[in-house]
């Protein structure tokens, strides 16, 4: 077992450097604690100040006296003392300070730093562990955890006055909406990311957009990798987990074909954009900025854009809404089916011979998108898009299509639609993005499954199946439950969003209670209106969304393995 000091030096270096950070964001964000009202912000500014090297340098003496000598401490902690190093030479720079702390506080949630288990047996002695595998959370717990201090730690961030504009402030609401908003890659926004956030600001947006996509267990596990470290047991088995792998030797080809795919599309992507941002006259810098941040956006599937009315500028431009439509697909599809296409590509593989899950995601997503282009292009005909040429309304109609599923990009004013369109894309933002991609929803998969075993029950068979294949029982029944944990889900937070903002118009409060369910980001104008209270509960909304409605509940449920006793069947009435 391990020995409870052991544990001391990481309380803390997190609780310290956590303590820090977070005092001095609100201090300088001029949003002091209720406690230190009366202290004046410069006095806790150099109060703080001192905090962050003192427990850096605590931390560093624990991690001493615990290695093996001065080769391990400097092989195991060389960041650590990298960091402490310019603080101390800085010492009083409350700024420069700060920055290293941001830093140190963000690589230790990221890397954990090892430690070494104590115990009496010599196979624990030389099994390296990390701080957080050495609890007994679960993959589920662990998916959740992560996301919420990657979300506060982004909040932090963009709540200082280096994120927003000269002569504009974000609130610390606005903050956490926002960070949630990137970090879950759904695309609501309380404040327009380019015009009240700074640079800086709008590349914190982009990289908790990045780590949200990826998924925070992906990049950990990538920078452990590519750190020379190999995965401890208990970490792949997490990873197998999270990432639906059988085998680890699957698992680690797995982890680098998704940031090597990752990276490679949205390279591609924005080079594309790029072209196109500079054919309408935009700067090369400028359009090389834009091109890299919403081809990010695009296939992490956020729907972040940097003009104040999204994209309708650029409805009619096929260099700039196209690859953007293609990023989305393919962001959408997730990683293991993008493998899979890229490989059948290769090998001239043909679409029979694809997995039984790469089947249905394709098929699936195409008849979805196939249907909502169709019905937008028939139902707005005459309406919204009665101006634009025929080419003109095929084009809105197929990227408003694409983005309603996960994206959130909107190339038209969702106020200018029917609200039988937009009741059409409540129900595509419902069904989302496909398992192990980059958006939300209850996915295309269960989707699939529940409208197959609906044909089962009503052709009277008692089997669930798809191109020839039988779908196993336990499968479909966990497909009801995510179905119906979602309802139950959407259904309650819109009944609180009702409460909390009576004189709100109701299909502008469920479009945007299930664009918070699925990731998506489109919004009928109602994200800077609401109350305090309303963008938090459609921040939580987001999270749930994120990390998986089932995750979720097996996360706060799970208390060890169910029972082993089999009760004897019995016959109930329904229908």
């Amino acid at each position: 077992m391990m020995n409870f000091w052991s544990k001391i030096p990481y309380f803390v270096e997190l609780l310290g450097n956590g303590a820090f950070v977070a005092l001095f964001t609100l201090t300088k964000a001029n949003q002091v604690p209720a406690p230190l009202k009366g202290l004046p912000p410069s006095y806790l500014a150099e109060w703080a100040v001192w905090l962050a090297p003192v427990f850096v340098l605590l931390t560093l003496l624990a991690h001493f006296r615990r290695s093996a000598g001065l080769e391990d401490f400097i092989r195991k902690y060389v960041f650590s003392v990298i960091i402490f190093v310019p603080m101390m030479l800085t010492f009083g720079d409350a700024e420069f300070t700060y920055w290293l702390s941001v830093v140190h506080l963000f690589s230790t949630i990221i890397s954990l730093n090892e430690k070494k288990l104590e115990d009496d047996s010599p196979a624990f002695n030389s099994q390296s562990v990390t701080w957080l595998q050495s609890t007994k959370l679960s993959p589920a717990q662990l998916v959740i955890l992560s996301f919420a201090l990657i979300i506060l730690i982004g909040a932090l961030l963009l709540v200082l006055p280096i994120s927003a504009q000269a002569g504009k402030t974000i609130s610390f609401v606005d903050a956490l909406f926002m960070s949630t908003s990137a970090t879950c890659v759904t695309g609501l926004a309380t404040v327009q990311p380019g015009d009240d956030f700074s640079l800086f600001g709008q590349l914190v947006l982009l990289t908790l957009v990045q780590i949200g996509g990826l998924g925070i267990m992906t990049i950990s596990s990538c920078i452990a990798l590519f750190m020379g470290r190999n995965l401890g047991v208990r970490e792949q088995v997490m990873m197998q987990d999270v990432l639906d792998s059988s085998s680890s030797e699957e698992l680690l080809g797995l982890i680098i074909d998704i940031v090597k795919f990752t990276l490679l599309i949205e390279f591609m992507g924005a080079m594309i954009l790029t072209i196109g941002f500079y054919i309408e006259d935009y700067e090369i810098g400028q359009s090389l900025y834009f091109g890299f941040y919403h081809a990010i956006s695009a296939f992490c599937n956020a729907g972040f854009a940097l003009f104040s009315n999204n994209l309708e500028d650029f409805k009619f431009s096929p260099l700039i809404h196209l690859p953007l439509a293609v990023l989305i697909i393919l962001g959408g599809l997730g990683f293991s089916v993008i493998q899979e296409i890229l490989l059948a590509i290769k090998t001239r593989k043909k679409f029979v011979n694809f997995s039984l899950h790469s089947k249905i995601v394709i098929v699936t997503n195409t008849l979805l998108l196939a249907f909502g282009t169709t019905y937008l292009f028939f139902g707005e005909y005459l309406h919204a898009f009665a101006d634009y040429t025929l080419w003109g309304k095929f084009q809105v109609a197929f990227f408003q299509s694409v983005t309603t599923r996960t994206a959130g990009f909107n190339t038209v004013n969702m106020l200018e639609l029917h609200p039988h369109s937009l009741y059409m894309m409540i129900l595509l933002m419902f069904i989302g993005a496909s398992p192990g991609s980059t958006g939300g929803g209850i996915k295309t998969t269960t989707f699939a499954l529940l409208v197959q075993s609906v044909k089962s029950t009503l052709s009277n068979h008692n089997r669930v199946e798809m191109f020839e294949r039988t779908i196993p029982n336990v499968i479909v029944l966990r497909a009801i439950a995510i179905f119906i944990i979602s309802l139950i889900t959407v259904s309650t937070v819109l009944l609180i969003m009702m409460r909390l903002e009576p004189g709100k118009d109701f299909l502008a409060l469920m479009f945007e209670t299930v664009s918070a369910f699925g990731t998506v980001g489109l919004s009928m104008n109602l994200s800077p209106t609401l109350s305090s209270m309303g963008k938090i509960v459609i921040s939580m909304m987001m999270y749930i969304g994120r990390v998986g409605p089932l995750t979720l509940v097996l996360a706060v449920g799970q208390t060890g393995s169910g029972s082993r006793l089999q009760y004897p069947e019995s016959k109930v009435l329904i229908g």
